[in-house]
């Protein structure tokens, strides 16, 4: 049974998320050193008071960012392996998820707002971002339970899962972070999942 919280807090959380939603748009657009908090209340549409009720310093601001970030990324769906279902089928299905975050306009704001702050501060990004892994781990466990049931053949689905991961990012994430290429269209996308699909179940597919 789902329990509505108070208006009150409903609004301090709306307040909350315009904050840090306008924090990525001012930290993108002027580099993190050179945003000012009353800039960001202004762009809220809140007062400066409100900014620092929530974020006591710009710095706990950007590690909200970085939370979401985080978030949105552990949050993909996680479905199991099945089976009964084509296993091209199952990885065509991934890498449309995968790609859906990458290329989401809020995902790619957030990701140029860290990957700045993180290039400035290497450390920062140790500590907050760490291990890399936690980041593929749903898709880690799927390879694994696919090669428990001998569909696949893989000695480290770690690594495998960055290759599946890498081969996406290539066309439909580093290029648009960067601004160098558009976001790829419909037709393009689909050449770059089942290609990738394909390289990946001719390298690590069980022959018949």
């Amino acid at each position: 049974m789902s329990v509505e919280l108070p208006a009150e807090s409903r609004l301090t959380d709306r307040k909350r998320a315009a904050i840090v939603a306008a924090a990525v748009k001012e930290f993108e657009a002027c580099g993190f050193d050179n945003t000012r908090m009353n800039k960001i209340a202004e762009t809220a549409e809140v007062s400066k008071r409100t900014v620092y009720n929530h974020f006591e310093s710009k710095d706990a601001l950007f590690l909200a960012i970085v939370q979401e970030l985080l978030d949105t990324t552990e949050a993909m769906p996680d479905a199991p392996y099945a089976p009964d279902e084509p296993l091209d089928e199952q990885l065509i299905e991934k890498a449309n998820r995968i790609i859906e975050l990458f290329t989401s306009d809020s995902f790619q704001s957030v990701v140029r707002v860290t990957l700045s702050r993180f290039l400035m501060a290497p450390q920062l990004a140790e500590q907050t971002i760490g291990d890399q892994k936690r980041f593929r781990v749903r898709l880690v466990r799927w390879l694994e339970e696919v090669v428990a049931a001998g569909q696949l053949k893989i000695d480290d689905c770690e690594f495998a899962a960055a290759q599946f991961c890498g081969m996406l990012q290539t066309f439909t994430f580093w290029p648009q972070a960067f601004r160098l290429e558009p976001p790829p269209s419909k037709t393009e996308l689909d050449r770059i999942v089942r290609s990738t699909v394909e390289m990946f179940l001719s390298r690590y597919g069980v022959s018949s």
